[in-house]
């Protein structure tokens, strides 16, 4: 016996009170065409208007006032419909419109799931790749030859990419889903600066680049999460290093009237006027750095110091270098 295909339920719409969210809206077809008839109605108004001047040119007065009754009605009755003709169009409009952003928000949520879900399903093959790599490198499977090392080296580089491109996701995923864990605590922003200076200290070295920091002897207090300020840290300082070839980094800490500012400042090539927001948007990459990252880290940043009531922004010029700064509330604020 062949299946009966069942009626899809439907839910109330909270947007429009006595409709559904799946009723079904009459197609855009019959909107034109409802569309077409109030504006036809509403045409022969002026077709009306010179007819009826063309007339008096040829008939008597008594004719031509009563005529203009008729007129009048005709005119009124015309325009009635069409008004009532319009109004029905406005509602479908906006039913539609109402409709599309429900479907809109359910396909956000649906791709933000997906997201997460990926991101989750990685990080586990990834973990295991990681520790199985970095113990041949260590040679605990036994010594690694010289020309073992570098296609282990190159290994690890790739799969390290890929780890902080899965934690990027997953945290866009979960910002954008309103489901950013945050642990709030109160933190001297001198001792975070500090630990990520020490982070890249061995980098700096290596790539033989200096790091200046400026930093009040008076403890900068704030309230917000210490993990996610690193790492708002450590994304300004990668991208840096990443885009500096000689000179340096300077940081510099300053109070403003119940605010703390953090710049982060670079010798690197700098950056054209008109990226200086459009950097600030997912999976956009300016520059011609060594390295590409996912386009993910600066917005990412934003997200993070607005969820501490805070504002970044860049300021560069070409050939001078890119300063990136951080304002933040201070504790009690």
């Amino acid at each position: 016996m062949a299946d009966q295909a069942k009626a899809p339920s439907r839910q109330p719409d909270p947007a429009l009170p006595g409709t559904t969210s799946q009723q079904e809206l009459p197609p855009v077809s019959g909107l034109m065409s409802r569309f077409n008839v109030a504006f036809s109605l509403m045409s022969i108004i002026p077709l009306l208007t010179c007819f009826y001047l063309i007339t008096v040119r040829f008939f008597s007065i008594s004719i031509l006032e009563g005529m203009n009754g008729v007129y009048f009605l005709l005119a009124l009755v015309i325009a009635l419909i069409g008004l009532f003709a319009g109004q029905q169009l406005i509602r479908d409009i906006i039913r539609q419109l109402v409709a599309a952003n429900v479907k809109l928000a359910r396909l956000n949520e649906q791709q933000a799931a997906f997201v997460s879900n990926v991101s989750h399903e990685f990080r586990s093959p990834l973990a295991i790749f990681k520790g199985a790599l970095d113990n041949l490198a260590d040679g605990l499977y036994g010594p690694v030859s010289p020309d073992q090392s570098e296609p282990v080296r190159m290994c690890q580089k790739e799969v390290n990419r890929l780890t902080r491109l899965v934690g990027d996701l997953l945290d866009l995923s979960r910002i954008e889903a309103g489901k950013m864990p945050m642990q709030k605590q109160d933190l001297v922003l001198q001792d975070t600066l500090r630990a990520v200076g020490q982070l890249f200290s061995g980098l700096l070295k290596e790539r033989g680049l200096t790091l200046t920091m400026e930093l009040p002897q008076a403890p900068a207090r704030v309230t917000g999460d210490r993990d996610r300020l690193q790492q708002v840290f450590v994304n300004l300082f990668a991208n840096a290093v990443k885009f500096t070839d000689k000179g340096g980094l300077r940081v510099r800490l300053l109070q403003d009237s119940g605010t703390f500012q953090v710049e982060v400042e670079d010798t690197g090539p700098g950056i054209a006027a008109q990226d200086l927001e459009r950097i600030f948007d997912k999976f956009e990459r300016v520059g011609h750095g060594a390295e590409e990252g996912s386009g993910l880290g600066l917005p990412i940043a934003r997200d993070i110091v607005e969820l501490h009531q805070g504002r970044i922004w860049a300021e560069s010029r070409i050939g001078q270098g890119s300063r990136f700064i951080i304002r933040l509330p201070a504790s009690g604020g």
